[in-house]
């Protein structure tokens, strides 16, 4: 679906284009922190194994926390790449689900977002968040 978009629309989109450029940023940097730098997920995952004095429970709920942790990060960053693909094909700030136009208010708040407020209630209300 081809979008023709205003010169307001062109200059909200290449605000969003920076925040979300930001974002994609800080969440690169918050996983590769939050990795311990180059290690893999293996790697962290071994760390959290109990040691001695630890309780077997304490480190599967601290391990598990952590991979919660993570996969938010990653889900996020998935969002953001799309949200910049969207950007530079022109498909930004319109929803994926039903082509509207996504209010400018809600794109400032989540400029990461792909979906309308009536199509993201809905996918909530699915399961599908």
């Amino acid at each position: 679906m081809t979008h023709t978009i205003s010169a307001m629309q062109h200059h909200h989109a290449m605000v969003h284009l920076e925040r979300l450029e930001n974002m994609l940023a800080d969440l690169l940097r918050l996983i590769h922190e939050q990795r311990g730098g180059e290690r893999t997920r293996a790697e962290v995952a071994a760390e959290s194994l109990p040691g001695p004095g630890d309780s077997h429970a304490q480190s599967m709920t601290q391990r598990d926390m952590d991979f919660c942790i993570g996969e938010r990060e990653i889900a996020r960053l998935h969002e953001v790449e799309a949200a910049l693909k969207r950007l530079h094909q022109g498909s930004y700030g319109f929803c994926t689900e039903c082509g509207s136009e996504i209010l400018e208010a809600r794109l400032d708040a989540m400029p990461e977002t792909a979906h309308c407020m009536a199509c993201q209630t809905q996918l909530e209300a699915q399961g599908h968040a």
